[in-house]
């Protein structure tokens, strides 16, 4: 079984590509899915994150208020590694318990992809086998930032500056999907990728 890691720049169309894997029947494991998981009211990283953030940051229904944390962690690099050190380790139990399922399963699958928006951020690059990395043009990342996210041009510059630069992650990729074209295109390439990956497998 192959472990795939997917990741890329913010705004870079991840999630687009991560769609196209599942409907070609890989499947995939969302971090980003499993972080709202481990957050949820009463779980442990929820109520050290209340402990320590306080509940201003939480919604009436005890829900984590995720943007506002987010902005507070943003601009406070210190804040940012406490709440990483209190998700992170539960984010990536649930992820091996996953894998520990699906490859103790009657058939376990040839390929599996884990979407990982910061994989080289938090240096996952061991928990899996290939790394793809979704690629799209700064241009393109500002404009979906403000166009889906609402982001003023100053945000969206900001954020995109505060991860590792796309070229750099692009450089270190295994495989790159360009999605700076028609998404018909990104399709053909993740489709071309699974074929080849799926020939590695049966040799």
């Amino acid at each position: 079984m192959i472990v795939i890691g997917i990741t890329g720049g913010i705004a870079s169309g991840k999630s687009l590509v991560t769609t196209m894997f599942r409907d070609l029947g890989i499947p995939v494991i969302d971090t980003d899915e499993i972080a709202r998981q481990v957050v949820a009211p009463g779980q442990p990283a929820w109520q050290r994150l209340r402990e320590i953030f306080g509940a201003a940051y939480f919604h009436p229904d005890r829900t984590l208020d995720r943007a506002a944390l987010a902005q507070r962690v943003f601009t406070n690099p210190t804040d940012r590694l406490l709440l990483e050190s209190i998700t992170h380790p539960a984010i990536f139990t649930e992820v091996e318990r996953q894998l520990a399922d699906l490859r103790c399963s009657s058939s376990p699958p040839p390929l599996v992809a884990i979407a990982i928006p910061l994989l080289f951020e938090v240096e996952a690059e061991a928990r899996v086998d290939r790394i793809v990395v979704v690629d799209a043009t700064p241009a393109q990342q500002r404009d979906r930032l403000q166009r889906l996210r609402g982001y003023t041009a100053a945000e969206a510059d900001a954020r995109i500056a505060a991860q590792m630069p796309l070229a750099e992650k692009v450089r270190r990729a295994d495989a790159v999907i360009d999605n700076r074209g028609a998404i018909i295109a990104t399709r053909a390439q993740v489709v071309d990728l699974v074929a080849a990956l799926l020939r590695e497998v049966k040799t």
